[in-house]
């Protein structure tokens, strides 16, 4: 079976070299490499033309400007590969991810749809700090529990094709969380693959984490996704000292306040004022589900 790796990219131009040689230190390479760039600014598009004529694996590049759904769409339509592997040019997989979170896909009983495990890259205090109050990334224990981030994801061509692709219509963000939801609700293997690492850069200060939250919150209330944790989150910006009762009770109490604060700006701003789903999207099961979604659900048996 033929496997593609795909990536989208945006004004990447301090860190394409450094994913580049990620990507070219693969133990097993991809039999193809699709990068759509949605219009870079800063030279990032130049230097991947470079890198590209020095390509071991055929390379297919297109520059348009888009949103990271229609970007990761178009990448896969420009293969006809049947696994597709998909990450991010600011994320950098270790030398094995390629090998590992496609091999599942290649075995006998395989799965549709194949998550990897994200580390944090921490490099200065406030990552530190931030990782700290965190934690780790929570590891799934079931395979309900699977929701791969698209940095670090490999699935089927006919899984992706079962809910129409990635949701292009919403803004920027959770593009990746609806098109898991979508793969769960219509009956989608998944397989957790822990030995499958990207490691991708945490925010590098406050106001930038603190966007990025904002960022996740429009784009989770686009795709009515997580209403309970996000009216949570409203609960404890109106009411501060919740705060209290959490197991960090007196630490960073400033900063946890405004990373609430920045969630529940970004999910209310998307709530009322983001992109409405397509008409023809339908929810069902509580899940917004595209035409190809709903026709897929409608075949199973019952």
């Amino acid at each position: 079976m033929k496997r593609a790796l795909i990536a989208t990219l945006f004004n990447e131009a301090n860190n394409i070299a450094k994913w580049w040689g990620c990507i070219g230190s693969q133990t097993v390479l991809p039999d193809e490499l699709v990068i759509v760039d949605g219009g870079s600014t800063d030279g990032t598009w130049e230097k991947l033309s470079e890198l590209a004529r020095q390509s071991p694996v055929p390379v297919k590049l297109e520059q348009r400007r888009c949103n990271i759904a229609a970007g990761r769409n178009r990448a896969i339509q420009l293969t006809d590969a049947d696994i597709i592997a998909a990450t991010d040019a600011g994320s950098f997989p270790e030398t094995n991810w390629f090998s590992e979170i496609t091999r599942p896909l290649m075995e006998q009983a395989a799965p549709d749809v194949v998550g990897g495990r994200s580390v944090p890259l921490v490099e200065n205090a406030f990552q530190r700090e931030l990782l700290a109050l965190d934690g780790p990334e929570r590891e799934p224990q079931t395979p309900a529990d699977i929701y791969p981030s698209s940095r670090n994801i490999a699935f089927r061509r006919p899984a992706w094709v079962a809910v129409g692709g990635y949701p292009e219509w919403l803004t920027l963000t959770a593009e990746d969380a609806l098109f898991n939801f979508q793969l769960h609700t219509v009956g989608k293997k998944f397989f957790y693959q822990r030995t499958a690492v990207v490691r991708w850069p945490v925010r590098e200060n406050a106001p930038a984490y603190f966007k990025m939250l904002y960022h996740y919150g429009y784009g989770a209330a686009e795709a009515r996704l997580y209403a309970p944790y996000f009216r949570r989150r409203l609960l404890l910006t109106l009411c501060p000292p919740l705060l209290l009762l959490s197991r960090h009770r007196f630490n960073h109490l400033g900063f946890r306040y405004r990373k609430n604060a920045a969630s529940t700006r970004g999910w209310l701003a998307g709530y009322f004022h983001g992109k409405k789903n397509p008409p023809d999207w339908k929810r069902v099961q509580g899940i917004l589900l595209s035409p190809s979604a709903q026709i897929t659900l409608a075949k199973i048996p019952k």
